[in-house]
């Protein structure tokens, strides 16, 4: 009897696995994954920001990671809010989810600048990487091309609390951002001595889920095995949330307490 071998279960395998029943997002995924300046931007990204500045992952693994998120996030929400490209009657389903992956894996392609602004660069230098890739996806529509474009880098332009999202599909790709605060992401600058709020923090929250929600569309859950993961989940994703002024009727927000407890950090440490 042959031995049955399990489905893989890498980022870009859940990532794909989402996209099954949209061809022309796939299509999108397979280019933007092989495409060198992008994958070198990423690199780079977090080179600037783990090597120089000591800060959290900003590379291809989180680019996947809000990927997964954002597509999740849209997907929960279809039931209870249209994406506002379908309700401009400018797209459909595949189109908005296009967008949301899009604007998820390219927001902090910035970063190769430097923090500040990183936003602002990163809708720079999405501009011919976006033509590039939308060409291949709509190869005999230039206006689809272009309005797509302005969706996604509208939505890279918001992800960062910067400007208010005037789209729901914008609104999306910043709670995706936030919805990565897990310890993973964390123990880089934390193991490095990067100790603050912000990374010890980090270091309390365990996962985060998105599922159906009771009384609002869609339900977060971050469980967390101290109670320091208060300043990540207030601080970070729920501004993210009440940013995105079209999202906030339709998501619950809830902190977890693990039964496991996790100290963080040892009896001492050497502040300065």
């Amino acid at each position: 009897m042959a031995k049955r071998t399990r489905p893989r279960n890498t980022l870009k395998d859940r990532v794909r696995r989402l996209l099954k029943n949209n061809e022309i997002c796939m299509r999108a995924f397979n280019e933007i994954e092989k495409d060198v300046e992008v994958q070198t931007l990423l690199e780079d990204s977090n080179r600037m920001a783990i090597d120089r500045m000591g800060y959290s992952d900003h590379g291809h693994t989180h680019s996947l990671i809000v990927t997964l998120n954002g597509l999740k996030l849209l997907q929960e929400l279809k039931p209870g809010l249209t994406p506002t490209i379908v309700h401009e009657e400018t797209g459909d389903m595949n189109d908005a989810e296009l967008v949301v992956m899009l604007g998820c894996y390219l927001h902090d392609i910035g970063m190769v600048v430097g923090r500040a602004n990183h936003d602002e660069f990163s809708v720079v230098l999405s501009l011919p990487i976006l033509d590039r890739i939308l060409a291949k996806v709509y190869p005999k529509d230039r206006r689809k091309q272009v309005h797509i474009r302005g969706h996604v880098m509208h939505a890279i332009y918001c992800h960062d609390k910067a400007a208010i999202p005037m789209t729901v599909e914008a609104g999306v790709v910043g709670v995706a951002d936030a919805l990565d605060m897990t310890k993973g992401r964390a123990r880089i600058p934390f193991e490095a001595g990067s100790v603050n709020i912000h990374s010890a923090s980090a270091m309390a929250i365990e996962d985060v889920k998105i599922r159906k929600g009771i009384e609002k569309t869609v339900r977060i859950e971050v469980n967390m095995t101290n109670v320091s993961g208060i300043f990540q989940i207030q601080e970070l994703l729920e501004q993210k949330i009440r940013n995105a002024k079209l999202l906030i009727e339709h998501i619950e927000l809830y902190a977890v307490m693990l039964p496991q407890k996790d100290v963080i950090l040892k009896e001492e440490l050497r502040v300065l």
